[in-house]
């Protein structure tokens, strides 16, 4: 028998390691090239804009080799979906304990979501409002300096993602709120409605013509907005599972959600964001009245546009369903969001 020395069997164990870490060491370079090779969707490749030229700052030169990437259409870690970067970057954690006097509201106007009423209701209060809709407007404003500036209390933007990376920074974080409501109810009052809205650039008076299954079936185009607008994407695009993680997350960790259903509890929690009560803001009352009535029970959302009904065993309903299959599981998670969110609204509300 060969007698091995203690300073031997040591050596040896070193070699036996050592390989195995060159070893793993090739399957992650593997891995990483094999994610790399992954085309990102158009907003991530501006969120990886943002960080890129964020660490460029930091470093004074071209930023360090970074090992994680992002890929296919969402923010991910390894495969793993994470909050989009304009979110991280420039938006405050929804946990955060809200200092009105510092903050400057990011409201996600999704369409037939309860936005003109938000609108309605920060003019009543005298609340300066602007609108960004177009991604030229954001640029505009962005050049303007409209967040450092002071000169908005709350901005409004169908285009979230925009908004964040052009109008805020990590100096001036956008306190996010949102409106949410189901995309099936959303859709069908985007049918009645453009059927009548003269006043509206989208007015679609041939839609009365129709009953809303044809229309659902040959017409609606409108399918998971809500997962395809965090992504960056265009309605006629295909959404992803990655996607929607993205935006569950999204939404989870950086927007403080109100619910169409739930409208006189979600305006509670926005005048607790915004700091709004009576010792605040004369007019609290009186804008509180006019949205929900003097036994404050009236919904204004279902009062702005009244039209019948379809249910969920109605063929358009599955219809609309299965088109906005994805966006069904974002709102769902949004509901539960509401609920948990419940906690930290008390918890603000003894601290104002």
């Amino acid at each position: 028998m060969v007698h091995i020395g203690s300073s031997t069997r040591k050596a040896i164990a070193a070699v036996v390691i050592g390989s195995c870490i060159v070893s793993s060491f090739f399957d992650l370079t593997d891995f990483l090239w094999s994610v790399a090779e992954q085309e990102p969707s158009p907003s991530l490749r501006r969120g990886l804009q943002v960080e890129e030229a964020a660490l460029a700052e930091n470093y004074g030169a071209a930023p360090p080799a970074v090992v994680m990437q992002k890929v296919s259409g969402a923010s991910s870690y390894f495969g793993v979906p994470d909050v989009y970067p304009w979110a991280t970057r420039n938006a405050l954690p929804a946990s955060a304990a809200p200092d009105p006097s510092k903050e400057t509201v990011l409201f996600w106007n999704i369409p037939m979501a309860g936005g003109p009423i938000a609108k309605d209701y920060f003019r009543c209060l005298g609340r300066t409002i602007d609108v960004q809709t177009s991604e030229q407007q954001i640029l505009k404003s962005k050049e303007f300096g409209l967040v450092k500036s002071g000169q908005a209390d709350v901005i409004f933007s169908s285009s979230p993602d925009l908004a964040l990376e052009h109008l805020f920074d990590p100096g001036h974080m956008a306190r996010v709120l949102a409106l949410f409501r189901h995309p099936v109810d959303r859709l069908v009052d985007k049918f009645y409605y453009l059927q009548v809205a003269d006043w509206e650039n989208t007015y679609k008076p041939e839609w009365k013509e129709m009953d809303i299954l044809q229309w659902a079936q040959t017409v609606n185009q409108d399918h998971d907005y809500m997962v395809k607008k965090l992504a960056g994407k265009m309605l006629s695009d295909e959404a992803s599972q990655n996607d929607l993680a993205s935006a569950k997350k999204t939404v989870k960790q950086r927007f403080v959600v109100g619910l169409v259903d739930e409208m006189q509890e979600s305006f509670k929690r926005i005048n607790i964001i915004t700091g709004t009560n009576n010792d605040t803001n004369k007019n609290h009352k009186k804008c509180m009245l006019q949205l929900f009535g003097k036994k404050g029970k009236r919904n204004p959302m279902f009062a702005a546009n009244a039209h019948p009904r379809i249910f969920k065993k109605d063929p358009a309903w599955q219809v609309l369903a299965q088109q906005n299959e994805l966006d069904i599981q974002l709102y769902e998670s949004v509901v539960e969001v509401f609920q948990e969110q419940k906690k930290e609204m008390k918890q603000w509300t003894k601290l104002a």
